[in-house]
């Protein structure tokens, strides 16, 4: 089969393919309006769209342009293993035609990643996700929570929060952006940029979820939605939140919104079990499975070279483990 990327107006995915938001229309448009290089590529087998990838153009200094296919490309549905590898191999044959380096983290198939093996080199291997799908009618999603998990929900409900459902506005200080931006100096972690969010809002579709005690604000939490799928953004509590389990609350909440939005999938993050062990609980905690991500690989000049070498060294230590 020959596989011929071509560039497209906008990515128009394989039916039926899941679409992680770094491969949604919503994210580029998003990064665009953000100032980033933004285009689309597509393989198509007659007029089925077989495969889209989006892609992000960086330069970096003494490097030159740097194309990133972050998990992507979209695989039509039931791509054998090898198809995908070719198409993946045909894709990066496309991109370092016009750019010095490029960097892809394919999304696993068929529960393997289709780079590994390949000539590529292996920038950093793959985490977890966790994935909660919203098929399940209500009582089965309810049925799935873990016990403890449930019984913080049974008390959040109980507690008497007012709970409200709206889209972020377009208010760059708004209380949960100033809120979450605080706690993000305090602890230390990167995240994407509150202009991220709001770009999103006015590009696409967005659920806050916020929990009020009286006439104050004690936590909330913000979804962007790429249909099928959506994914937690961001999230504060007061300590008055925490006490009151509001965040186990605006959880559920937002779990049946999504749902009755047609959203099938809900993406809650990455799991770090060894720094945030009390985080990746909680996710797991709604049912959600961990799902592996793919490696990211690099193809620039030299890097086969060094990968040629990582796997000849890779392989007595191998047959030493035997």
């Amino acid at each position: 089969m020959t596989i011929t990327w071509t560039e497209a107006n906008l990515p128009n995915p394989p039916e039926g393919a899941d679409l992680p938001m770094q491969q949604h229309p919503t994210h580029g448009a998003v990064c665009a309006a953000l100032g980033r290089a933004v285009y689309w590529l597509e393989w198509r087998d007659g007029r089925r769209v077989m495969a889209t990838a989006q892609v992000l153009r960086r330069d970096w200094p003494l490097i030159g342009g740097v194309a990133l296919v972050s998990r992507g490309p979209v695989l039509a549905p039931g791509l054998p293993t090898e198809t995908a590898r070719d198409a993946l191999a045909a894709l990066i044959a496309t991109l370092r035609a016009g750019h010095r380096g490029v960097i892809v983290t394919p999304e696993p198939v068929a529960g393997a990643d289709p780079m590994a093996g390949g000539p590529w080199l292996s920038m950093m291997t793959g985490g977890h996700v966790a994935r909660l799908s919203l098929a399940p009618g209500l009582c089965a999603l309810r049925a799935g929570l873990h016990q403890k998990w449930r019984n913080r929900l049974r008390r959040a409900e109980s507690g008497g929060l007012a709970v409200a459902e709206t889209a972020l506005p377009d208010d760059p200080g708004h209380w949960l952006l100033r809120e979450e931006a605080a706690q993000a100096r305090a602890r230390r972690y990167g995240r994407l940029p509150p202009a991220y969010a709001l770009a999103w809002a006015l590009a696409g579709e967005t659920l806050l979820v916020s929990a009020q005690a009286g006439d104050r604000s004690i936590a909330g939490m913000l979804f962007l939605i790429h249909r099928p799928w959506a994914s937690y953004h961001l999230g504060w509590s007061s300590p008055e939140g925490r006490a009151a389990n509001a965040h186990t609350l605006l959880l559920w909440r937002a779990m049946i919104a999504l749902k009755a939005r047609g959203i099938a999938a809900l993406e809650l993050g990455l799991l770090d079990t060894e720094t945030a062990p009390d985080l990746a609980r909680f996710k797991l905690g709604t049912g959600a499975a961990a799902v592996p991500l793919g490696a990211s690989w690099l193809d620039a000049p030299g890097s086969r070279a060094v990968a040629a070498l990582a796997r000849a060294a890779a392989l007595p230590l191998r047959r030493l483990s035997r």
